[in-house]
């Protein structure tokens, strides 16, 4: 059961979001409501939650700064939010769930089922890498939260060498030599990386276009990438690749 609020300066959203919630999620209780950073913070600080639903911009301030208030975030935060798209993939990159407004069903019901396989550990470090990402700054480098069996591990994009498929599950290969298998998909990586130089180059592999070494014609045509792995290219990707590659050289 997650003892649940909802904190929305929005009175028709938190309306809807409740009956969706009410209605369709028993292991849902929605133990009160607050439209503002201020009675945001007066509710959490008196039902100790285990679940808050949480608008970005409030009259009195935002989302972040009710977090930051907090002496400690010992809950799952799911975001609501209007935000357009690039926003939308700073909460991707951050591991945070979000459901867009106007909510719908199918959106709670997709993002109840990820929370449950959320533990609530690194809140507050998540927050400033959301907080960066929805900047597009953290020294000039974007960074990406990866899920693991006990939290996050915050890494930077450009240490990314490579992704590999491995059905539901991702394996995620680093500068240093080292390699992460995240449970996400092949194609949530694709979807996160490819405005950060990242190319799909077979259905089983995703590779950052820097860290490529040559081009091999052999094979039907393979990559090899700067820590010598040489990977397959699909011929539906190979003329987008070699167009690719030419640009990155200029």
């Amino acid at each position: 059961m997650y003892h649940t609020v909802i904190i929305d300066d929005d009175q028709l959203a938190r309306r809807g979001l409740r009956r969706i919630l009410e209605q369709n999620f028993k292991e849902i209780e929605i133990l009160g409501e607050a439209d503002s950073v201020a009675s945001g913070l007066a509710l959490i600080n008196e039902v100790d939650p285990d679940l808050v639903f949480l608008d970005i911009e409030m009259p009195d301030g935002t989302g972040f700064s009710l977090l930051e208030q907090l002496s400690g975030v010992n809950f799952k935060v799911v975001f609501t939010t209007s935000y357009s798209d690039y926003a939308i993939t700073a909460f991707k990159y951050s591991a945070f769930d979000y459901i867009v407004k106007p909510v719908l069903i199918e959106n709670v019901r997709l993002t109840i089922g990820r929370i449950n396989e959320i533990p609530v550990l690194k809140e507050t470090e998540r927050i400033e890498v959301l907080k960066k990402n929805l900047n597009h700054i953290e020294n000039g480098e974007a960074t990406i939260a990866l899920p693991e069996i006990n939290g996050f591990s915050i890494v930077k994009i450009n240490d990314i060498v490579r992704c590999e498929g491995e059905r539901n599950y991702s394996r995620i290969y680093f500068r240093n030599g080292t390699s992460t298998l995240i449970s996400r998909t092949l194609l949530d990586f694709d979807h996160l990386l490819v405005s950060h130089g990242f190319f799909r180059i077979h259905r089983s592999h995703l590779i950052s276009l820097k860290n490529v070494n040559r081009y091999l014609k052999s094979d039907g045509g393979m990559v090899e990438m700067l820590d010598k792995t040489q990977l397959p290219v699909s011929p539906k990707f190979k003329d987008e690749l070699l167009d690719r590659l030419l640009y990155n050289r200029l």
